[in-house]
């Protein structure tokens, strides 16, 4: 076999094996900041709005723009972010649906708009968000009774009137619950109110996939040395 018929072979056959792995990435999460629409300016009082991307589930969530003089801005810079009352959901159905053996990190920020007798605002809330994500056939909404539930982000809890990064990580088997249906993100609040900016989903590649690409690469980087050294 010749110098560039072995780089050939190797070079097809890291691409064929490859093929059939996840190679990890992004995946789509509309409005993932709450910045659409814009609730207005910013003044003395706080607004509230209804979201373009996600669906608002109960009495009392939306997009919030904060007063001037609120503790808890946008950690984005935004300024706007999520906000959901206990016994209210912000969903959002994706367009991707759950893979077997891949891992998925699903984050998103949190804020603690809990009482701060300093400031006078939120008096009495309570510092309880949840975000958790599911698969299932939902088509709008908050997540079904028929869902499966694959787990809730975590995280510590942000001093008042500042923000936290949750996240939640877990890697799916050959054949998990929920496979093929739809993901769906709910955001929801235990008690009195959360806040949430920055929600982001994606994959990461399979240590498996990061060994045969490295394998391939250390035979490709062969094959060329030994042509350099035959010249």
């Amino acid at each position: 076999m010749t110098a560039r018929t072995l780089f050939s072979t190797i070079a097809a056959v890291l691409l064929f094996a490859t093929a059939s792995v996840s190679w990890g990435g992004t995946i789509t999460i509309n409005d993932p900041t709450f910045i659409a629409p814009s609730c207005g300016t910013q003044g003395s009082s706080g607004i509230a709005c209804g979201s373009t991307d996600w669906v608002a589930s109960g009495t009392t969530a939306g997009l919030f723009l904060p007063a001037t003089t609120d503790p808890l801005q946008g950690e984005d810079g935004n300024l706007q972010y999520g906000f959901v009352n206990s016994g209210s959901d912000l969903s959002q159905v994706l367009a991707a649906t759950l893979q077997a053996n891949t891992t998925y990190v699903f984050s998103v920020d949190v804020g603690n708009r809990t009482n701060d007798s300093d400031t006078g605002f939120c008096q009495g809330c309570v510092f309880n968000p949840v975000a958790t994500l599911y698969a299932g056939t939902t088509t709008g909404g908050s997540p079904s009774a028929g869902d499966t539930n694959l787990g809730s982000a975590s995280g510590s809890t942000p001093a008042v009137g500042s923000w936290d990064t949750w996240t939640l990580s877990f890697t799916t088997g050959s054949s998990p619950a929920g496979l093929g249906e739809t993901l769906v993100i709910d955001l929801s609040a235990a008690a009195n109110q959360g806040e949430f900016d920055n929600v982001s989903l994606y994959t990461v590649p399979e240590p498996s996939t990061m060994l045969l690409v490295g394998a391939g690469l250390v035979g490709l980087v062969a094959v060329r040395r030994r042509r350099r050294l035959a010249r």
